[in-house]
């Protein structure tokens, strides 16, 4: 998403002069950008490995001090530099944000000394930190030739994953657990993708032996034990002396307990994850879940340290300015993570333009129009050059004004919808619905987004909705942004239930929100289909996995950023079909409500397609 940020004139460059100054000339020429505070730790040196005492350094915040260390050494090296200085060197540009010195670094190495497993990987961070996409098509031809190497072909994994290549993932994992059945680091991959996928058969068949009670504790709760799962999780936590074996264990265990037992836990247990800002994030959302909202909000912050640091800051971009109130400030804001997330955190805006000097808001091109038609104080663009730059007081990602606007449940007061569509463009969608058959208008997305672990947790089928589906009474309108064609037409054709389907639905999201708001009803999974129908004001019915995301709360069946939306939970893991029947007896309650208690015939197979 960040990629299709433009900034119109870069802060920093680099010119490759392949001379003894050129690593010199890798070192930038930006300020460190700010850090998460870190512990200050011994380091000892890893033999006289540079990358290795480059990665220890930098792990621990000190990424100037391994530069300075590289640089001074420099001068008593031979030309061309050994592949592990350039690797270290621009390792540390990558963690100081200078991503063309870190590439040029690379390069560099590459001309010298070739490929090799660490240099690809240190590429793929970078291709990461510049928020571009997946990285698999552009970097295959050169892993290739290291995939008879363990970290490579776990690289490759982790990049099939990236890409949401569900079967080739599959079928690479398959063969890393034939290829090397023995080693440690592929059998907990292939767990934890396992895990991931919900996959109790694979979960079984690739349970490392040495967190043996972890997998069995994981696969009770795959299978619905969920009181042995927690006992089983509770037992591993209390005998792990492993920080890095305790971190997965408590993750798991805190997302699975009530909220009045998620903040004892993780505090007790606070140095498993407050020196690593992945976990610290993980942390923050385990308690905005518990709506423990203080303290949630101020490890939620560690999101802009972490691996994935380009969904939140766009790279060359500033943060600074937000731990002081933003009161008659020029603010500036980012768009970060997904859709969805801009438009709940969008929820704070009103709040942010009621005492703010100014705001200006930099979101992907498919928000602009929407997010300038609701909020016309705002300036809302996707473009921003250095001369803008100089004049905000305040620049930070969108989801950092939770700080500042919602510290208690008490601030999420009932509002009015916040997103609104133009007069023109309201009634252009209404006379569309207008033409459909009669009966409720009821839009529908079954499938979200996020990782393949993500995807398969919160998704269902046409076919698995088809007791709701089947309600008579209803004309169905298709908000799934880039389904599967061949999946709606079979269906359709066998069940002669009809999905209205209208071209641009989820890439222009001005219409998709001007049809979201002529609708009845939204029955979908988590998705960007429910924010756009929570920030409208359309009810809109949302099934839920039993670990929900952090914005849905932990129980109950409302949140406290929509209104309009009520919640259906599973009630074990993996468990539809109580969540299914459920959504559509509900359904027929609405539908003879809204047609007086008269009994509709469902429809059959005369389709409707606009």
């Amino acid at each position: 998403m960040i990629g299709a940020f433009q900034k119109v004139s870069a802060s920093f460059s680099t010119t490759p002069s392949f001379g003894r100054g050129f690593f010199l000339g890798c070192r930038g020429r930006v300020s460190a950008p700010a850090r998460r505070p870190a512990p200050v730790l011994p380091v000892s040196r890893v033999g006289d490995d540079p990358l290795d005492r480059a990665r220890g350094l930098c792990a621990r915040g000190r990424a100037i001090e391994a530069e300075a260390e590289l640089l001074a050494r420099f001068p008593q090296l031979p030309l061309p530099p050994p592949a592990r200085f350039g690797l270290a060197l621009a390792h540390c540009n990558l963690s100081l944000e200078r991503l063309d010195a870190a590439e040029a670094c690379l390069e560099r190495v590459r001309r010298d000394h070739g490929d090799d497993p660490d240099l690809l990987a240190l590429l793929v961070a970078v291709h990461r930190r510049r928020g571009e996409g997946p990285a698999l098509p552009l970097l295959a031809p050169r892993l290739q030739p290291f995939l008879d190497q363990p970290a490579t072909a776990l690289l490759w994994l982790t990049l099939l994953q990236e890409a949401l290549d569900t079967e080739a993932t599959l079928a690479w994992a398959d063969h890393l657990g034939r290829r090397w059945p023995g080693e440690p680091a592929v059998r907990q991959a292939l767990h934890d993708l396992a895990w991931d996928l919900q996959d109790a058969g694979r979960l079984r068949a690739w349970s490392p032996p040495p967190h043996d009670g972890f997998s069995q504790a994981r696969l009770a709760w795959l299978e619905g034990r969920e009181p042995e799962a927690l006992a089983g999780l509770q037992a591993c936590l209390q005998a792990t002396a492993d920080p890095s074996a305790g971190w997965p264990i408590l993750r798991d265990l805190a997302e699975r307990l009530p909220a009045a037992e998620r903040g004892a836990l993780v505090e007790r247990h606070r140095s498993l994850w407050d020196h690593d800002p992945e976990a610290t994030w993980t942390v923050g959302r385990l308690l905005l879940a518990a709506e423990q909202w203080q303290q949630g909000w101020s490890l939620y912050e560690a999101r802009r340290f972490g691996a994935f640091r380009a969904q939140i800051i766009p790279p060359g971009f500033p943060c600074f300015g937000f731990e002081t109130p933003l009161r008659g400030r020029r603010v500036l804001l980012y768009g970060e993570q997904g859709v969805g997330d801009i438009i709940l955190f969008a929820s704070m805006l009103p709040d942010l333009l009621a005492e703010a000097a100014a705001v200006t808001v930099l979101v992907p091109p498919r928000l602009v129009p929407l997010l300038a038609a609701s909020f016309p104080a705002a300036q809302v663009c996707n473009r921003l050059d250095d001369s803008a730059l100089a004049r905000v007081d305040a620049a930070g990602s969108i989801g950092s004004l939770g700080q500042h606007h919602r510290p208690c449940r008490e601030r999420f007061a009932p509002a009015s919808p916040y997103l609104h569509v133009p007069d023109a463009e309201q009634r252009r969608w209404q006379d569309r619905l207008a033409a459909l058959p009669p009966g409720l208008r009821v839009g529908l997305a079954w499938q979200g987004g996020g990782s393949l672990g993500s995807r398969r947790r919160r998704s269902l089928t046409l076919d698995q909705l088809e007791p709701v589906l089947r309600q008579p009474g209803v004309c169905w309108v298709n908000l799934q942004h880039r389904h599967d064609p061949a999946e709606r037409a079979a269906f359709e054709a066998r069940t002669g239930v009809a999905l209205a389907t209208f071209e641009g639905v989820g890439d222009d999201l001005l219409a998709t929100a001007a049809l979201t708001q002529a609708l009845d009803l939204v029955i979908c999974v988590q998705q960007t289909a429910l924010h756009l129908a929570g920030a409208l004001g359309t009810p809109a019915w949302v099934l839920l996995p039993r670990v929900a995301e952090w914005r849905y709360g932990i129980a109950g069946t409302s949140m406290p950023w929509y209104a309009s939306v009520a919640l259906f939970r599973q009630p074990a893991n993996g468990c539809w079909e109580p969540v299914i029947a459920e959504v559509a007896s509900r359904l027929r309650q609405r539908i003879g409500h809204h047609n007086g208690g008269r009994t509709i015939e469902a429809p059959r197979s005369d389709a409707h397609r606009p």
